[in-house]
């Protein structure tokens, strides 16, 4: 069977992802999530607390939290609350 190409997509949800496949995604949020949190504790000593771009800064990391245990609790084959994998 040929890998399908661009035009022929498969289509993709949170019910078809591989574990493999998420562990890869939060793997990869990681290196990302420290760089946030190294970025806000400058910003903390230089910015004003209400500043906009602070504000965004001070968020992100949440949303990368809620994103990587999110990819964990997908690349767990059991145990989670939700039906078994099979892969």
């Amino acid at each position: 069977m040929a890998t399908p190409g661009p035009s022929q997509e498969i289509p993709v949800d949170t019910n078809t992802i591989k574990t493999w496949q998420a562990e890869c995604i939060a793997n990869g949020l990681y290196p990302g999530m420290n760089y946030l949190s190294r970025l806000r504790n400058r910003m903390e000593k230089l910015f004003p607390p209400d500043d906009p771009l602070f504000l965004k800064v001070v968020a992100a990391p949440d949303a990368m939290k809620v994103l990587g245990m999110e990819m964990h609790y997908q690349s767990c084959k059991t145990g989670v609350g939700r039906p078994d994998k099979e892969e």
